[in-house]
C-alpha cells in the first residue's frame, strides 16, 4: 500500500507540473501559426511586404508554422496598432510596423506609444521619391525647389502627418520652398490628383511610384536616399543636388512590449534568416520594395531617429 501511495502521489504531480507548465507558457514556442497585424488596407506597400514575406517564409521557420497577415484597416493604423498594443505579449501576435506608430500618438489620442512595442526586424526603408506628371514643366528637381523658393507648389500626401507629409515639410524648414497640401488617403490618389492637374508634385515612396516612372506615365525628380537605388536608376538623389535630405519609410515587425526575452530573441533571429535570404530579397525585388534589413537593435535607433524628426515638425503639423 505505501508504494501504491508513493507512486500515486508521483503521477500526481507529475500531472500538476505538466498543467502548470502548459497554463504557464503553452509549451515549446512556437506551437502555432504566428499572426501578423497590418494596420492598412490591403495592397498598400505594407500589406505587399508583409505577404511577399510571409510567402518566401513558407513552412520553413518558425519550427514548421506560417505567417498569417491580417489586415485590419482604420484610423490611420491606430485601429490595428491598438489591437496589437492590447495583444497578449506570447509572440503570436505581432505588429506590421511603420512609421505611423509613431505619429500616431503625437497627433492623435491613442492608447499607446512607440513603447507599447519591442522592435524584432526592419525589413524595408523606402525613400521619399518626388514625382511630377510626365509632361510637367519641371524637368529637374532643381527646377522645381527653385520654383517652390519663388512660390507655393500644390503638393498631394497620402494624408496628414503620413510620412511623405514629414519629408515634405522638412524640405520647406531644410530649402526654404512652400508647398500648399492636399491630403489623400493613399497613394493611389495622389498618382490621380497628379494626373489630373489637380497638383503640381507629390511625394510617395519610391516601391510605390517605381513602375510608373518605369513606364513613363509620372517623372521621377529626386529620392531622399544616401545612393541611387536599382527600382529607379535613372532617378538622382536629392545629395546629387546639394541638399542633404535622406528621409523615408521604415516598415519592420514589432511585438508587444512585455513580450519575454527568450521569444523576442527567437523571432529575431528567425526573421533574420528570412529577411537576409535569397529567396526573399529576389521576392521583394520583383515587388518594387527595397530590403533594408536591420536587426532588433539598429531598427530601435531608426525609430528613435524618426521621433525625434517628428516632435522637431510637431508645431509646424499642429
Amino acid at each position: 500500500m505505501g508504494r501504491l501511495k508513493k507512486w500515486c502521489l508521483s503521477v500526481l504531480l507529475a500531472a500538476g507540473t505538466a498543467a502548470i507548465t502548459g497554463c504557464a507558457g503553452g509549451g515549446e514556442f512556437p506551437n502555432r501559426n504566428l499572426k501578423v497585424i497590418v494596420p492598412f488596407d490591403a495592397g498598400g506597400g505594407v500589406d505587399i511586404c508583409c505577404r511577399t514575406i510571409a510567402d518566401a517564409a513558407g513552412k520553413e521557420y518558425f519550427s514548421g508554422h506560417t505567417l498569417i497577415i491580417e489586415n485590419v484597416p482604420g484610423g490611420g493604423g491606430i485601429i490595428g496598432q491598438t489591437r496589437v498594443a492590447n495583444a497578449k505579449a506570447d509572440g503570436y501576435t505581432l505588429l506590421a510596423s511603420s512609421s505611423s506608430i509613431i505619429t500616431n500618438p503625437v497627433f492623435n489620442e491613442t492608447i499607446f506609444t512607440p513603447e507599447s512595442y519591442r522592435p524584432i526586424a526592419m525589413f524595408c526603408f523606402d525613400p521619399q521619391m518626388l514625382i511630377v506628371a510626365a509632361d510637367s514643366e519641371y524637368e529637374t528637381l532643381e527646377e522645381l525647389v527653385e520654383a517652390a523658393k519663388k512660390g507655393t507648389l500644390r503638393m498631394a500626401t497620402p494624408g496628414h502627418t503620413t510620412a511623405p507629409h514629414i519629408a515634405a515639410l522638412e524640405m520647406e524648414q531644410k530649402l526654404g520652398v512652400k508647398f500648399q497640401y492636399l491630403h489623400n488617403d493613399s497613394a493611389n490618389e495622389q498618382f490621380q490628383q497628379l494626373l489630373g492637374k489637380h497638383v503640381d508634385c507629390a511625394l510617395v515612396s519610391a516601391g510605390e511610384g517605381a513602375a510608373l516612372v518605369e513606364d513613363g506615365t509620372i517623372r521621377g525628380l529626386g529620392i531622399m536616399n544616401d545612393s541611387p537605388m536599382d527600382i529607379v536608376p535613372d532617378v538622382p538623389t536629392f545629395q546629387e543636388y546639394g541638399y542633404d535630405l535622406v528621409n523615408g519609410a521604415f516598415r519592420g515587425i514589432s511585438a508587444p512590449a512585455d513580450i519575454p526575452d527568450e521569444t523576442a530573441e527567437f523571432l529575431e533571429k528567425e526573421f533574420e534568416k528570412i529577411l537576409t535570404s535569397e529567396k526573399l530579397v529576389n521576392a521583394m525585388k520583383q515587388a518594387n520594395m527595397p530590403v533594408v534589413y536591420k536587426n532588433a537593435e539598429e531598427f530601435q535607433e531608426i525609430i528613435d531617429d524618426y521621433e525625434k524628426t517628428v516632435h522637431m515638425m510637431e508645431e509646424q503639423l499642429n
